[in-house]
């Protein structure tokens, strides 16, 4: 069969679906998840930007943060170190499994998740966040789960 993919000796097959070699079938203690994705989308390019936006708390209580919006961020982050700050407000984390991969390969465990409401323009949402140290690059990161 020429040009059918099951030609491909790199490829494995399952039940008749196409498994790629480097996707493991075992379930890992811990889920890598890239921080950053690489696209080579010409027809919409976005530049990140920051902007403040409100954080509430368990207890009703608010806090401003600047944030950094990038659509290039598959997570949403919270700077450990801002996170320390902020815990008062905030509340407790809720324990993660996530180790992030940064974009020089690095893997970075997150130290919990925390969820609560984000509040932009009058409009609020639900948001999760990996907390995990930016590096002092950002204080909060929104990616692609809020910016969708």
């Amino acid at each position: 069969m020429t040009g059918d993919v099951r030609e491909d000796p790199s490829l494995r097959f399952t039940d008749n679906a196409v498994v790629e070699p480097c996707v493991s079938i075992e379930v890992p203690n811990h889920h890598h998840v890239d921080l950053y994705t690489t696209r080579d989308d010409t027809e919409t390019t976005t530049q990140p930007f920051v902007h403040e936006v409100e954080l509430k708390g368990e207890k009703e209580s608010k806090a401003k943060v600047k944030g950094l919006f990038d659509d290039g961020a598959m997570v949403n982050g919270i700077c450990n170190k801002v996170f320390t700050t902020l815990r008062s407000v905030l509340g407790a984390l809720t324990p993660s499994q996530k180790t992030l991969r940064m974009a020089d390969g690095t893997l970075v465990p997150s130290d919990g998740q925390w969820i609560g409401d984000v509040i932009l323009g009058g409009h609020m949402v639900k948001g999760v966040f990996e907390v995990f140290p930016s590096g002092g690059g950002w204080s909060l990161l929104f990616g692609k789960p809020l910016l969708k």
